[in-house]
């Protein structure tokens, strides 16, 4: 999270202007211990100025066994329903025929529970006992065959060898280059840098500091399309502030900002989805209502090549829709 040292006002860490007042400069605030700073780590917990919170999960203690001693269950066995037929014939509340009839009850618990249990007999000694005896009969005698004199038998080639599998080889690659290709995939994904800007992320002691050779391997191998990564920052562009077409075009060519190719960025301004008088009119309402410009003013703020670089149309349907 960036925080904009002119009004106060939280951004997101990919902002470049203010969403607000328009202002280029911040600070960041951790998010980690809260900490505002200058600067790409935490001064006081090291964290990176992008990292985000991590969340902490606790696993319930493990619960310990609960050991079955002798005398609980002699306990259970014999005292309980011992006692349990002392507080039956006790109790006041209880008629004679109600105490018998749940003492009869507990006894035949009880002797069902210690019935005596007959011994398992087999079926496979029963049937063992009971098959049919097996009658052998001789075979005829058959005619000896006269065995032909023996030929010398034809040497047998002896059968090629298996040669053994080779064991499968680690990866050649360098686990830096790796670790290079795993990284810059995920600033493709997510923040959808251009290709100039990821080397720089790659390779930037205050970024990533992979070497140039495994920052060039990841760039050769990462799965990115420049020209959708640049039409992704024109729509967060134009939907979180509200630029003008020609002004996305800068930022997204700029040195400064997102270093797309001029014809990624025109790929992208081409097919991004805005309305540019809408835009117009929420920068002239947060001119308005942040800075207390006047109309005029705005009106040559939003047309100014050093401003919003909105058209003429675009500035003059915002101050006529300033009040709306």
């Amino acid at each position: 999270m960036k925080i904009c040292k002119n009004c106060g006002a939280e951004n997101q860490d990919y902002h470049v202007y203010c969403i607000y007042c328009g202002g280029n400069e911040f600070v960041h605030r951790c998010a980690v211990c809260g900490t505002e700073f200058e600067g790409n780590f935490c001064p006081n917990c090291g964290a990176r100025a992008d990292a985000a919170r991590p969340e902490r999960q606790s696993l319930p203690p493990e619960q310990p066994k609960k050991k079955v001693t002798f005398g609980r269950v002699l306990l259970w066995i014999f005292f309980l329903p011992i006692m349990a037929i002392i507080a039956i014939w006790r109790s006041p509340r209880l008629k004679t025929p109600w105490k018998v009839v749940l003492t009869g009850l507990i006894v035949l618990a009880l002797a069902l529970y210690y019935r005596p249990r007959g011994s398992k007999t087999t079926s496979t000694t029963a049937q063992a006992t009971h098959r049919p005896a097996i009658t052998v009969t001789e075979r005829p005698a058959q005619p000896k065959v006269t065995e032909a004199p023996a030929t010398k038998k034809p040497t047998a080639t002896p059968k090629p060898t298996a040669k053994p599998t080779p064991e499968p080889t680690e990866d050649p690659m360098p686990k830096e280059y790796r670790n290079a290709l795993a990284k810059a995939q995920t600033y493709v994904d997510w923040m959808h840098m251009s290709k100039a800007r990821l080397h720089d992320q790659l390779t930037s002691p205050y970024g990533e500091g992979f070497s140039a050779a495994a920052a060039q391997y990841a760039l050769e191998h990462v799965k990115a399309d420049w020209k959708e990564n640049a039409l992704k920052m024109a729509e967060t562009y134009s939907n979180t502030m509200h630029m003008s077409k020609a002004r996305i075009y800068d930022q997204l060519i700029s040195e400064y900002g997102e270093k797309f190719t001029p014809e990624e960025a025109q790929y992208a301004v081409d097919n991004v989805k805005a309305d540019w008088k809408a835009n117009a009119l929420a920068t002239a309402r947060n001119y308005r209502d942040n800075l207390h410009m006047s109309p005029a003013a705005i009106k040559q703020q939003l047309t100014s090549p050093y401003g919003e670089k909105f058209t003429q149309e675009e500035a003059q349907y915002a101050i006529d829709h300033l009040n709306d």
